[in-house]
């Protein structure tokens, strides 16, 4: 640990001295659009550098740089321009009309490059309404906006992970992205205040992301960078906001009559309650008891600025999320700080870092009520439980149960134990550049992530049925990851005639190790040591220790003729720990081209159509296995029984564990087309942009489960066959009014992808998304992997409707495909109308032919038991000739047993329903304070918002919401969880996940 801090302590060190020398000169103007008026917030970067600024509220800006400098000045909705200082102190620069934005620079891999010169699938996205809506992840900020990306929320929880997919899944291995970090690659952008991004590009293809070979850009690459200081007087930003949260929506359940006349169908007598249980006085709404009004406070400050030194950025956030259902928070505190300067003309040093800590108090989810699921637990809970049981009943004082069946109140749930989660993150680099003679210029960056965190679950003894059954447990689990790389790039970049050359080769070295630990005990005396050293017994300590390793070498080649024709080379070569002895490296190459018509001379007197560019690409990307099999070479042994040698003493001995190694693991790759076209109308008021792709991947990693012959071991196989998803992109911008005083400017977007898994052996198939309903232990499986079919596809019976004579469900004979996860399509409509100093942002979303298995009718429909119930039972069969959807109640003790326990035990089509939706995702609408009225006190610019999100959802799902999850995100191989079994493929089960929420914000963004 000590040699942590000393080196988090140097790596501050180093970053806070390289504030000092640097002199350039100080450039002053104003940024105006064609009319007028001024431009805020309109990007300002010394071309080459990280040095750059932003215009204020009447659009002035300042910076420092060299005179021989030139600037790159973006804005989106706004043609890019590059502008040369020629030793100038004052620049007015005017944004030119047509708006399109084919000019903008977009981050790739090791550099950046226009967006008119792109020849892959990249998507630049705009940042700009961050600091207007409550986003607690950086994801958020793509929801809707880019095409072939479809961002959703696993679950409604405070500090909950998001989901992203590009292109779909890309393989049973995860369908998460790589995000890359101002240069570092992380598994996650958690350490990451969204408020401090300055830009975000989605890496699609295989041209695009190939220079990232095998650290996971088979599933796309996420590339954020984030912002950086300015020269001149300080600038200081700040956000501000609060609001309030609420369900979307709740299920109807029975009340206490309702239910005593289904247990009176199911049982065939009136049930006999004990008498400190009250069905008349007793009357808990537990969905109104548990969830509730929720507030949500946000605060932001980044300060940018510098002298004749250096430049620096510094930016300070806290956020504070209380969540929908009682009991559950989310906390953080947030820094970061970037440095820049230049010493010398051929010199450059800088760095960057992100640190944030946060505190989670996370509500059980996922679980039926005899497992702890508080979400389900306030569906099956009958009204007439108490929340504390009443004098004279056998345990007065603890949470409300039942007499009739294992599970508390959801209360209880809540309550009865804690679960906190302490998480420190730290991102950081630190880089030295360095101009070398003939064009080149040397980079070299070291790159560290440091990711602690420590889980504390502790059930008291004497508030609930399940604590006092164990006297009181505690278990504290610890996590540290620190991760470090080197990269070091040589760039050549040269225009000489009609041709243009940019060159990157480069080497990267990282490791990454890893350090867990969990203790458990049991047996507290008292509630108020919640602290392991208060357990007397079953005492169980584990810890690992585990690292890996790769080692790339990589290049790239960008070519321009004529500005006309383009090309684009990468090929990387990738050696690592993590994949099996025999096939340790692996080689990705990629090659796309461009043609830029517009440029063409028979063009010159097209005038309907600007900026017509057509793309081809095609190549090769990489996957890592799972973090699951750090080693999956090696058969693995764990501690055993003593064993005694020829009658001498006992000694420790060992036995084999649940892994088999396989040496001849291969690297999971995958091999991709991408056509598309660029092109602008109107004088490009119109832009519209289209793709096509084919992504096969071949030698797909999965973690089979072994015969129980073997022990019930589990092993990493490349799987006989491809996973394949080929699709459209069509994306639209259009500015519908450009007036002075207002304006409209509206985009769209749309996705199709189709999933299919061939190549296999049609009668092998794997399981997954395993289940447990009810108090069952055992799992269900609601999926599985199947030659000609896509991941994410539920396997089961199909319900064939209920027997009017009978009153039985009637299934199909032989399990078959009822349905699928994956979305045919995904969406998005983002529309900006201003008017004067007003301005109203909508952002809509929507996903089409996606099914969600919604397992939590699996608990409040069984129509068994003694559990409440959905209201829908109430249309249940009661006799002959009855036609309805829902089956009789069923008696567990006749012969309809067999019927009655299928309701609970098989996936059947009756619980797959449509999970389509269509949402007003935000809505904001916004004043902009005039500059002339703020400048005598000291404020740039002022503007005053207030945001709507999840504001309404138009979609069939009976749930609670259709965007669901129930395990969480995917993986990426960048991961810690990557690979586990409910992360990996058990995609679209409601299981009684934590429900969304709508929210309503007022915020304030002000400049000094």
């Amino acid at each position: 640990m000590k040699k942590r801090v000393t080196f988090l302590t140097a790596f501050l060190l180093m970053l806070c001295c390289q504030l000092f020398a640097q002199e350039n000169s100080n450039i002053r103007g104003q940024i105006k659009d064609s009319k007028g008026n001024a431009l805020p917030g309109v990007t300002i970067r010394v071309k080459g550098t990280n040095q750059g600024t932003t215009s204020q509220g009447d659009g002035t800006f300042s910076l420092n740089a060299p005179g021989s400098a030139t600037l790159e000045v973006s804005y989106v909705g706004y043609a890019s321009q590059e502008i040369a200082v020629n030793g100038r102190s004052s620049i007015n620069i005017t944004m030119t009309d047509g708006k399109t934005d084919l000019g903008e620079v977009v981050v790739i891999g090791y550099g950046t490059q226009k967006k008119q010169d792109v020849t892959s699938a990249i998507t630049s996205v705009s940042t700009k309404d961050i600091s207007s809506r409550p986003i607690v992840s950086a994801v958020e900020a793509i929801t809707g906006k880019a095409p072939g990306v479809q961002v959703s929320v696993p679950s409604g929880q405070p500090g909950g992970d998001l989901s992203v997919r590009v292109r779909g899944i890309g393989s049973p291995n995860g369908g998460e992205p790589l995000y890359v970090v101002d240069g570092v690659l992380a598994s996650d952008i958690k350490t990451i205040d969204p408020n401090t991004i300055e830009s975000i590009s989605v890496l699609k293809d295989a041209s695009a992301a190939g220079i990232y070979g095998a650290a996971g850009s088979t599933n796309g690459v996420v590339m954020i960078t984030t912002k950086q200081g300015s020269k001149g007087a300080m600038k200081v930003d700040a956000n501000v906001y609060t609001g309030m949260q609420q369900i979307v929506k709740k299920l109807d359940v029975l009340n206490n009559n309702q239910w005593v006349d289904l247990m009176t169908d199911i049982h065939g007598t009136k049930p006999s309650l004990p008498s400190y249980y009250n069905l008349d006085s007793t009357n808990n709404n537990w969905q109104d008891i548990i969830y509730r009004k929720a507030m949500q406070t946000g605060a932001n400050v980044g300060m940018s600025g510098g002298s004749e030194k250096g430049t620096y950025y510094f930016n300070v956030g806290y956020l504070n999320q209380d969540g929908i259902m009682v009991g559950s928070n989310f906390n953080r505190y947030s820094v970061k700080l970037s440095l820049d300067q230049k010493p010398k003309e051929w010199l450059r040093i800088g760095g960057n870092v992100s640190y944030n800590r946060s505190y989670q108090r996370s509500i059980p989810q996922n679980a039926s009520t005899q497992n702890g699921g508080a979400v389900i637990a306030a569906l099956v809970t009958p009204e007439y439980i108490p929340i504390k049981m009443p004098a004279g009943s056998p345990y007065p004082g603890v949470y409300g149960y039942s007499n009739f069946f294992s599970g508390d109140n959801p209360l209880s749930d809540i309550w009865q134990s804690e679960n906190k989660t302490i998480a420190n993150n730290l991102l950081g680099n630190v880089y030295t550049e360095i101009t070398l003679p003939f064009n080149i210029k040397y980079r070299s960056q070291f790159n560290a992530i440091m990711e602690d965190s420590r889980y504390d679950w502790f059930l008291n003894p004497y508030t609930s049925l399940y604590g006092i059954s164990l006297t009181g447990a505690g278990r504290e689990n610890t996590s540290e990851v620190f991760r470090y790389s080197w990269d070091n790039t040589l760039t050549y970049d040269r225009h000489f005639g009609k041709h243009a050359l940019n060159v990157v080769v480069g080497t990267s070295a990282l490791e990454e190790k890893i350090a867990t630990s969990s203790q458990y005990g049991t047996g507290f005396a008292s509630g108020s040591v919640t602290t392991l050293n208060g357990a007397s017994t079953n005492y169980s300590i584990s810890t690992g220790r585990y690292n890996w390793t790769t080692n790339s070498y990589f290049g790239r080649l960008m070519y321009s003729y004529a500005d006309r024709y383009l090309l684009t080379a990468t090929l990387r070569a990738d050696g690592s720990s993590r994949v099996g002895i025999n096939n340790r490296w692996g080689t990705f190459p990629a090659v796309s081209v461009g043609w830029k018509v517009s440029q063409e001379k028979f063009m010159e007197n097209v005038t309907f159509v600007q900026n017509l560019k057509i793309r081809a690409g095609y190549g090769a990307t990489g996957n890592l296995p799972p973090y699951t099999m750090l080693y999956p070479t090696y058969s693995l042994l764990s501690a055993g029984s003593a064993y005694s040698w020829s009658s001498g003493a006992a000694s420790p001995g060992v036995s084999p564990s649940s892994q088999i190694g396989n040496p001849n693991l291969r690297w999971e790759s995958a091999k991709q087309t991408n056509i598309g076209f660029d092109a602008g109308f109107l004088q490009s008021r119109i832009t519209f942009s289209a793709d096509y792709y084919y992504k096969k991947v071949d030698d797909m990693i999965f973690t089979q489960q072994l015969p129980l012959t073997t022990g019930g071991a589990t092993t990493a196989v490349n799987l006989p066959g491809h996973d394949i998803n080929k699709g459209v992109e069509l994306s639209a911008n259009a500015v519908i009014v450009d007036k002075k005083d207002w304006g409209w400017d509206l985009g769209a977007n749309i996705s199709f992808n189709n999933n299919k898994i061939t190549g296999m052996d049609s009668t092998t198939s794997y399981q997954t998304g395993g289940v447990s309903v009810g108090g069952s232990k055992q799992p269900i499986y609601t999926g599985l992997i199947k030659n000609g079919y896509s991941l994410g596809t539920f396997w089961g019976y199909k319900a064939l409707g209920v027997d009017p004579q009978t009153g039985n469900m009637v299934y199909s004979s032989n399990m078959m495909d009822l349905g699928n996860a994956l979305p045919k399509f995904t969406y998005g409509i983002n529309s900006n109308f201003h008017y004067k100093n007003f301005s109203l942002d909508v952002l809509f979303d929507g996903v089409h032919g996606n099914k969600v298995y919604n397992e939590t009718r699996m608990e409040i429909e069984n129509l068994t038991g003694y559990t409440n119930e959905s209201a829908a039972v109430l249309r249940r069969w009661k006799q002959p000739g009855d036609v309805t959807d829902i089956p009789r109640a069923k008696d567990n003790g006749t012969t309809n047993a067999t019927a009655a326990a299928l309701l609970q035990s098989q996936i059947a089509s009756n619980y797959v329903e449509d999970g389509s939706f269509f949402r007003l995702r935000s809505a904001t609408l916004a004043y902009n304070v005039d500059a002339s009225l703020l400048k005598h006190i000291g404020i740039a610019g002022l503007r005053v918002y207030a945001t709507a999100q999840n504001l309404f959802t138009i979609t069939k799902y009976k749930g609670y919401y259709p965007e669901i999850n129930g395990f969480g995100t995917g993986t990426n191989n960048q991961a810690t969880n990557a690979g586990s079994s409910a992360s990996l493929m058990t995609l679209g089960v409601d299981n009684g996940t934590y429900p969304a929420a709508k929210t309503y914000t007022l915020g304030l963004n002000v400049q000094f």
